[in-house]
């Protein structure tokens, strides 16, 4: 009998280790079950606890997504409240726990909207009802307090995520925002436009403005700590130069006086010739080349390359596809699933195209004079400065750590 006991530990000791192997290597599944009279399609990436789902009932289709650690379990979603309200169908989904992890849902035509962005007394109405099952409109709304750093500049600390780490360009160098802010000063005298300057990584780099035509320093600041240093080349820039983007945090700039690209690495601290009067490099998710007239004309890296056609702009994150719409003097921001763009929600809007920043499952964006930042739970401000409203050459940095 101890020799069967002891061969039956032995056994379900293994059985267990290779359940358990097979649970961490357990890269994700896809499977489709009914909830009432909806068929529910769950996709899941253990990358990054990811849950895709897809709702169908008979011509209604929805498509969302949700981050939960769920330990990697299936069958998720177990309630779907859903109401036709006012030209929407919307839908509050409700998962294991009975966890409440986005707002309600609302879809028109081929548009989806979260109910924070849409002003209207019958889904607020539905909102209220939902309560019972522990919804709370308020977890949608921005109710951070502002306070005032200086005449011209408000931050919204409590909407300052702790590992988040933001730097705002001042007219002398950079101020930093955490749990802590600070001022970097890099400049004797107030530089009103910098346009050889770039936030890539933690670092903010930006050619040296105290020299007059050319310069041969470029000033990097961790925006973490702001701690300073220079980065030396061998050649005088000139300041008729261009940034054109960022590949591997290596930064490349294009001297259209001198019709030179250059090269600036940041791990090495070096600055090198890239190339001179052609095959000028270009970058749009793979490498090519541009032309010189390209250059002369300020054409810079796409690094988010969508190619969907019809938009102002297009862009691919990971297994998302930003679409920007303009209307008016703003764009409308949405995001999509797929490249089709049958379906589209709706995030934000912006004033500033070149403004948006993608950091992980936030995206930091401008409009007006106040920078934002969207996140499933809704939009939250975080910085304003008024002299945005005479120099929109004032940039955003956003470090997550």
């Amino acid at each position: 009998m101890k020799y069967l006991l002891k061969v039956f530990v032995c056994l379900l000791a293994v059985f267990l280790l290779l359940k358990f192997v097979i649970h961490l290597l357990d890269d994700g599944h896809e499977i489709t079950y009914n909830i009432g009279n909806f068929k529910v399609t769950e996709s899941y990436d253990a990358d990054d606890d990811n849950y895709n789902f897809e709702l169908k009932h008979n011509k209604f289709n929805l498509i969302f997504d949700v981050t939960a650690d769920y330990n990697k379990a299936s069958n998720v979603l177990d309630k779907i409240n859903y109401k036709k309200i006012d030209g929407y169908e919307c839908v509050m989904p409700i998962f294991k726990n009975d966890d409440i992890l986005t707002d309600i849902i609302c879809k028109k035509e081929d548009i989806v909207y979260y109910a924070h962005d849409l002003d209207n007394e019958k889904i607020n109405k539905y909102a209220k009802e939902m309560e019972k099952y522990g919804y709370n409109q308020n977890d949608y709304k921005d109710n951070a307090k502002k306070t005032s750093l200086s005449s011209t500049t408000t931050v919204y600390q409590d909407n300052i995520l702790e590992n988040h780490y933001l730097a705002l360009e001042s007219y002398k160098g950079l101020d930093l925002y955490n749990s802590d802010n600070m001022t970097v000063n890099l400049f004797d005298n107030d530089v009103y436009k910098k346009p050889i300057s770039i936030f890539t990584d933690k670092y903010y780099v930006v050619a040296d403005y105290s020299s007059e035509y050319t310069f041969k320093i470029f000033k990097v600041v961790n925006i973490i700590n702001g701690t300073e240093k220079e980065i030396r080349s061998y050649d005088e820039i000139s300041f008729d130069s261009v940034v054109q983007g960022v590949v591997d945090d290596e930064i490349y700039i294009f001297d259209k006086d001198a019709r030179i690209q250059y090269k600036v690495n940041l791990e090495y601290e070096t600055v090198e010739k890239v190339s001179e009067n052609g095959d000028i490099k270009y970058y749009n998710g793979k490498w090519d080349t541009m032309s010189l007239t390209d250059a002369l004309n300020d054409k810079k890296f796409d690094n988010y390359n969508a190619n969907i056609s019809g938009y102002d702009k297009a862009d691919k994150v990971g297994k998302y596809y930003y679409i920007y719409e303009k209307q008016g003097d703003k764009y409308l921001v949405y995001k999509t699933y797929n490249k089709k763009v049958s379906q589209k929600t709706y995030l934000f809007s912006t004033t500033d195209i070149n403004s948006v920043i993608y950091a992980d499952e936030y995206i930091y964006f401008r409009d007006g004079n106040t920078f934002y930042y969207w996140s499933n739970d809704g939009i939250r401000k975080v910085l304003e400065n008024t002299e945005l409203e005479f120099n929109d050459d004032i940039s955003l940095g956003v470090y997550v750590k």
